[in-house]
């Protein structure tokens, strides 16, 4: 028994790297979120699971024999003082463990989410359907792995053959019987193999019982010589010369052409590959002829693996890349050929031209011959839609010619993206061959390179959702990442090229190149992503002197896209604004350079002493004065688009008294009316609740008649929190939309047919100063209340008999200060605080969807966040929430604007393209964080506009 210790020894030592990468992959699984399978980390772990196991148990299996035939060792192992049976047992035993071992290791992620996620009796037949492919396929590889490698003597032969055979096998099988059922198809497939399977095993056997030292004598697998390549690479010439006697006579003389010698000996280097694909086009044929004249189930799975099958030409790019250069050093001839009077750089060059050309030629150009254009990605990105309707392009014609013109190289994306993925894993699996001995020994790092740059390409775009923080968001690390990853790998493949013996101390020197290139790169990634070079420059502008104090605030209002300023006299000054002029440029969005600026409607409005002003539909504002008179706009105001790409908002002008009422004392928009409170309590409808823009032009407020809503005549005040509609009675109590809460607890009233509002049993309106919603998962209810605490008033439960998410009444404070004056949160959710003292808090609350839902979890992290002061200045007077950030008044009277969100939910939210084919643009750079000025209440706009009166 002694001589097999070291046997076992060297066995487990030939399958360990493979077994731990593919041990390393199966755990992969165990890291996908069933929660959200749209995550760019479950498509990787996907096709970490799907492709990349079973490829790595393919390799696995060719290792036992291969890696011993491409040593050179295989014929010490049969002089081996053991006899063959005891090789043999020992070898198939420990192969047989290790993808036991491995297949359990790779099921049981997808047994535990079948068997204690869910209980459904389709879900343990999809589990045994598995578990059956699962065993089918390994007994499949094991056999056809043995006995390709023992008869061919070639790894790259046999890799194909232990693939295609079994499919030959399944798609003759499916098409003698393809007017059977599904099942009985399934029957015969499975039966099939597994005669295969164990007819592959026992030949195995034979083969290695009887083995000689030298391979099979069926030849070699070369192609026939072709004698104009040749002649192309070494072509004669005969000039003259002239003897002596002064007569010309011909003198034989060639022209060497050793690049084409050089591409003439790759191609002949690569003569398997031609062969293999010969083979597996001809299988693909039949496989197209079974599909064409077959009848299957429609959506069977037999049905699904007849459609993919052009799936295997992808690896064909895999294969050669790895024996461009491993299989040089096999042979013993790169030695030799570094020796050959040619630059290096020439032949390394003309040596990745060739596995380009032909990673291109069988990974593109043969499946589409044979399948058409059916292959291409199925997606379409229509940029003239997206540009059209978004009105990023200026109605002209170069602006037409231009996006025509961008248009049709788009088209052809589909096709591209096929060409890139086959140069790619070409490129990958071409530098893994450069650190590598022999072909068999590149394809386990090569695939392992293929799925690190899969996850990296994935994880590029939204790293925060791989690390959990947001490093950068978008596309800007592939413009940096490309060129200098590239770049980097291709020196180091020339650097390994011409290094004949390769160990551990070039992959170590290799490995530590790539990292530190790849840190370097996010880190440039990151800093230009967040606008580094704004950090040397001032944050805030200077403020001027003081016009307004906290003892007698004015009132800061935002409500749809109308910012409005009280001044404690009475005054109320207006402006509309809107994203980059509401015509944005393509180029500036693209790199984030979001900014909101003043659609010129900033004035005064005629008079004083007013109450509240709001805008209105069709930008006709309304508002009320303290003596209770009701005042609108004399007309609608019109929006115009100019042809250079501009808005152009005339001022809605003087307001007009309206009616002869004087008990009128809040308003706010609602729809195409507004809702009114008087001081008799109650509540009134002005305007209407549909009206056919179609058929008719709108005429206005001022065309309709205030009238009545319900009979309660207790209301006290209207008001919108977070564009929420709420009512206020006399009582404190606070009614809103019967949708807003749905419980058992709140009463209900109907104000009119179809309009109901309820009773929130949470919030007494009276005992805050203010109050916002949060989304952290769930969303919360919080509020500055009267003594001057923040707090978290109310919280949203699953309610597990009624299956709804409701409100629930809580008290939990924000920290022990009691000098908050006031709250609000952008539309993104982003909460800012305004201290007593004049100064900006924003609160960095943070959820994670990947942690699952926890309401309690999360209440204690939003309780244990610490306020980020907001700039550096402490004279602020009052805050606004709006998209994507909040305004804030500033005592001089000047309004700021702070971007609190990513460039991307302005996309979203402005651009007004959220549509399938682009929900998920990001721009290049985010949005600079500095506060924007708007313009100031008392002056001149910092773009040089007329000064307010």
């Amino acid at each position: 028994n002694q001589p097999m210790n070291p046997l076992v020894k060297k066995e487990i030592r030939l399958l360990l790297p493979g077994f731990l990468i593919g041990v390393a992959l199966t755990f992969v699984s165990w890291l996908f979120n069933y929660h959200g399978f749209e995550s760019n980390w479950n498509w990787f772990a996907l096709v970490a699971s799907m492709v990349a196991c079973p490829m790595m148990a393919v390799f696995m299996a060719l290792n036992s024999f291969g890696a011993e035939i491409n040593a050179g060792t295989f014929s010490m192992l049969l002089s081996q003082p053991v006899s063959r049976l005891k090789i043999w047992q020992t070898k198939i035993s420990l192969l047989a463990v290790a993808l036991l071992v491995f297949g359990v290791l790779w099921f049981s992620p997808f047994f535990y989410l079948r068997t204690f996620l869910s209980s459904s009796p389709d879900n343990f037949k999809d589990l045994f359907d598995l578990f059956a492919c699962v065993v089918m396929f390994a007994l499949v590889v094991f056999s056809g792995a043995l006995w390709t490698v023992l008869l061919m003597r070639q790894v790259a032969a046999a890799f194909w053959f232990t693939l295609i055979v079994p499919g030959a096998i399944a798609a003759i099988s499916v098409g003698l019987f393809s007017d059977k059922s599904d099942e009985f198809i399934t029957g015969i497939v499975v039966s099939a193999l597994g005669i295969y399977s164990l007819g592959g095993f026992f030949y195995a056997r034979w083969l290695f019982l009887r083995a000689q030292d030298a391979a099979w004598t069926g030849g070699t697998i070369v192609l026939p010589e072709m004698r104009w390549l040749k002649w192309w690479g070494e072509r004669p010439r005969e000039p003259l010369a002239t003897s002596n006697a002064g007569s010309s006579v011909a003198s034989p003389h060639r022209t060497w052409r050793p690049k084409a010698a050089l591409f003439w000996k790759e191609l002949q280097l690569h003569q398997s590959q031609f062969v293999l694909a010969g083979a597996l086009a001809l299988l693909h044929l039949g496989v197209i002829a079974t599909r064409k004249f077959g009848h299957f189930q429609p959506n069977s799975s037999l049905e699904f693996i007849l459609e993919q099958f052009w799936l295997l030409w992808l690896v064909m790019p895999l294969l050669v890349g790895c024996a461009a250069v491993a299989e040089e050093r096999k042979m013993g001839t790169l030695e030799s050929q570094l020796c050959l009077p040619v630059k290096r750089r020439t032949q390394f060059w003309v040596k990745l031209r060739v596995v380009l050309l032909l990673s291109v030629l069988f990974g593109v150009v043969v499946p589409l011959l044979l399948e058409g254009t059916r292959i291409l990605p199925d997606y379409k990105f229509d940029f003239a839609q997206f540009f059209m309707q978004s009105k990023f392009v200026a109605f002209s014609m170069w602006g037409q010619f231009g996006l025509e013109f961008l248009v049709i190289p788009l088209s052809s994306l589909p096709l591209l993206t096929l060409v890139v993925f086959s140069i790619g894993v070409a490129v990958i699996a071409f530098y893994a061959s450069t650190l590598a001995r022999n072909t068999l020994q590149t394809l386990a790092p090569a695939v392992l390179g293929i799925l690190t740059t899969c996850f990296l390409f994935a994880a590029a775009y939204l790293p925060e959702e791989f690390i959990g923080y947001p490093l950068w968001r978008g596309p800007l690390f592939y413009p940096i990442g490309l060129p200098v990853m590239v770049s980097v790998l291709m020196g180091l493949a020339f650097w390994n090229f011409k290094r004949v013996p390769v160990g551990w101390s070039v992959w170590r020197r290799n490995l530590l190149t790539l990292f530190i290139s790849l840190t370097l790169v996010m880190m440039v990634t990151t800093a230009l992503y967040h606008r580094i070079w704004e950090k040397l420059t001032p944050f805030e502008p200077r403020h001027g002197a003081a016009r307004l104090s906290l003892s007698n605030p004015a009132t800061l209002r935002e409500q749809w896209s109308t910012l409005s300023v009280r001044l404690p006299d009475g005054r109320i000054w207006t402006d509309d604004y809107t994203l980059n002029s509401g015509m944005p440029n393509p180029l500036a969005l693209f790199l984030g350079d979001i900014r909101l600026t003043s659609m010129g409607g900033e004035h005064f409005l005629n008079g004083s002493n007013w109450i509240t002003a709001i805008g209105s539909v069709w930008f006709q504002q309304a508002g009320i004065k303290t003596d209770g008179t009701l005042w609108i706009s004399e007309k609608p105001v019109r929006r115009k688009w100019l042809a250079t790409g501009g808005p152009e908002i005339p001022k809605a002008g003087n307001l007009m008294h309206f009616g002869s009422e004087t008990n009128w004392n809040s308003i706010v928009q609602n729809g195409l009316s507004m809702l009114l409170v008087k001081n008799d309590g109650t509540l009134w409808r002005w305007g209407t609740t549909d009206w056919d823009f179609k058929r008719d032009e709108w005429p206005g407020l001022q065309s309709f008649t205030p009238y009545r809503l319900g009979t309660e005549s207790n209301w006290a005040e209207i008001f919108l929190v977070n564009y929420e509609l709420c009512l206020c009675k006399t009582d404190g109590s606070t009614w809103t939309p019967w949708d807003t809460y749905r419980g058992n607890e709140m009463q209900k009233i109907e104000l009119e047919p179809g309009f109901f509002v309820g009773r929130s049993p949470l919030l007494r309106h009276s005992r805050w100063r203010g109050t916002t919603t949060a989304d952290n998962g769930l969303k919360y209810q919080l509020g500055v209340r009267d003594n001057g605490t923040f707090r978290i008033w109310a919280d949203q439960r699953l309610n597990n008999q009624s299956h709804f998410y409701e409100w629930t009444a809580t008290d939990l404070q924000f920290g022990k200060e009691t000098n908050w004056l006031a709250v609000t949160a952008g539309r993104n959710g982003k909460i800012v605080t305004l201290k007593n003292d004049g100064t900006l808090w924003l609160w960095p609350f943070y959820y994670d969807s990947r942690r699952g839902e926890d309401p309690d979890r999360d209440e204690r992290e939003m309780l244990d966040a610490k306020p980020v002061r907001l700039g550096t200045h402490s004279d602020w007077i009052g805050i606004a929430g709006i998209d994507g950030g909040i305004i804030s008044l500033a005592a001089d009277g000047s309004l700021w604007y702070w971007p609190l969100e990513s460039a991307s939910y302005f996309m979203g939210e402005f651009g007004g393209y959220n549509n399938a084919a682009n929900d998920n643009f990001e721009p290049l750079l985010d949005i600079s964080r500095k506060p924007q000025l708007l313009g100031n209440v008392f002056g001149r706009r910092q773009d040089g506009g007329t000064p307010n009166q």
